[in-house]
């Protein structure tokens, strides 16, 4: 075969390893083009949810189950850019989450008034970002792939533009992100000087023969930058305000889709990149965990507004699944995937909730006496609760369990025991709200009845909560280490 052949060959093998953000693209392309004919068309999500679940299949088609060599992995790119079990677990993930996010948006931007297209596109791209993230092996693809995912999230939480109050968390994101990039930019551009090399197993290689200067600067800069995706303290402070502020739709994307694509970027850096310089790392991520256990679980309790609660929660959960992380390990890191997979599902089931109340669910006050008016709504809505709480059977406890468990395994206990004890305070914030639910008087009228579509996006999360709990090894076999 002559050169050209041979390059035209892996640039096709190269786009073909890229189809499942291709379609995500393809897709938010197409809906830009049309956005003006379908502003307040139902069209552009069904292109979303399509888009998303043909993304899926094609991910789970990349990788063949079996090979004549064996391999699990497949690189692209020049080894930018792979296809492995690791990826494919959080493309899927990612996948999902897009298109749940998308079936229940009608509703919230119906009464924003914002547009449909340009929304479902800032979607789609914001996942294709994600997808890009998980599957980077090279410093600067993984940046490619978080700040395409940041500059989407940035638009969306200001897509109300006649909103003040979307305005001003959009601004404030935008500063504090911009720093963060910053930070994690000169990581980079910090590791390659010391390094000489921005691709993971390279990083590794240098790193391993102790000759390279100042690596724990950038180690703990590349950290850092990544740390404020997943919402980790002191990493933190834009996530509340940007909740409360932007439509519910965005708010439960940004806390499970990004949280689970920078978990991901986390756990591929962590125990590649920098596996040779794996006590510092841990050091840091027992650092992160431990503040935001600690700080998302307090800081919960006082909060009235129900987008500003599991702001805060989710920045407890960003910890929790940290946990995993800490060993360095490759049980700790299938740990937090499968932490990942079922956070996702629980939040997106309580934010789901949430915009089948409209209004009322904004604060606290309004789930008073929600069970003699809703019973099927509120026990859907206790359902989550009890996951996010960790109370078993539910996927909730199969999760906190894993991730304590690896700390354990790795001499951590004191680490073990404030995950613990912050799980009881944790339990007083989401079980107040079953209070509410159920031994309270209602104090407003009866909430409009679930659609048909919300009904199925509660139904799917609350599908997988259930069985993360009764099958508690479900995700053993898929939730494999890099």
């Amino acid at each position: 075969m002559t050169p050209v052949l041979a390059l035209q060959a892996a640039t096709l093998a190269d786009l073909r390893l890229l189809s499942p953000e291709l379609i995500l693209v393809g897709t938010a392309l197409g809906i830009l083009l049309i956005a003006r004919r379908i502003r307040r068309s139902p069209v552009a999500g069904r292109l979303t949810i399509l888009a998303a679940l043909a993304s899926g299949v094609s991910a789970c088609w990349l990788l063949p189950a079996g090979s004549a060599d064996g391999a699990r992995s497949i690189e692209g790119f020049g080894g930018l850019f792979v296809i492995d079990s690791y990826s494919q677990f959080f493309k899927v993930l990612v996948s999902a989450t897009l298109a749940v996010v998308a079936l229940v948006s009608r509703r919230s931007v119906d009464r924003a008034d914002a547009p449909h297209g340009e929304y479902n596109a800032l979607l789609l791209l914001a996942a294709t970002g994600m997808m890009l993230a998980v599957s980077a092996v090279d410093l600067l693809t993984l940046y490619l792939g978080l700040e395409l995912t940041t500059l989407c999230s940035y638009v969306l939480v200001g897509i109300t533009v006649d909103r003040q109050a979307s305005n001003e968390a959009a601004i404030k994101y935008f500063l504090l992100g911009s720093f963060a990039s910053a930070l994690l930019l000169f990581g980079i551009s910090l590791t390659y000087g010391t390094t000489g090399a921005t691709e993971f197993d390279a990083i590794a290689g240098v790193l391993a023969d102790g000759n390279a200067p100042l690596p724990l600067a950038a180690i703990g800069l590349v950290l850092a930058g990544i740390a404020f995706k997943v919402a980790a303290v002191p990493f933190h402070a834009w996530a509340p305000d940007a909740y409360q502020a932007s439509l519910t739709p965005v708010a439960a994307f940004m806390a499970t889709g990004s949280k689970a694509a920078g978990l991901a970027a986390l756990g591929r850096i962590s125990i590649v990149a920098f596996e040779p310089a794996g006590e510092f790392v841990s050091i840091v991520l027992i650092g992160l965990a431990a503040l935001s256990i600690l700080a998302g679980s307090l800081l919960a309790l006082p909060q009235m507004s129900m987008k500003r609660l599991l702001a805060y929660s989710s920045i407890a959960h960003a910890g929790y699944a940290l946990l995993g992380l800490v060993a360095g390990s490759p049980e700790g890191v299938s740990a937090t995937m499968t932490y990942a997979f079922f956070y996702v599902f629980m939040t997106l089931g309580v934010f789901g909730v949430v915009i089948t109340l409209g209004e009322r669910g904004q604060s606290l006050d309004g789930y008073r006496g929600l069970a003699a008016q809703r019973p099927v709504t509120a026990a859907l809505m206790l359902l989550f609760l009890l996951a996010l709480t960790g109370i078993p059977p539910t996927a909730g406890f199969t999760a906190k369990f894993g991730v304590i468990l690896s700390v354990v395994t790795a001499g951590h206990v004191g680490l073990a025991v404030l995950a613990v004890l912050c799980s009881v305070v944790s339990a007083f914030v989401y079980l107040r709200i079953a209070v509410l639910i159920y031994m309270e008087e209602p104090t407003a009228p009866a909430p409009a009845r679930m659609t048909t579509v919300l009904a199925l996006a509660l139904g799917l999360a609350a599908v997988v909560t259930v069985a993360g709990g009764v099958l508690p090894g479900s995700l053993t076999a898929w939730a494999v280490s890099p």
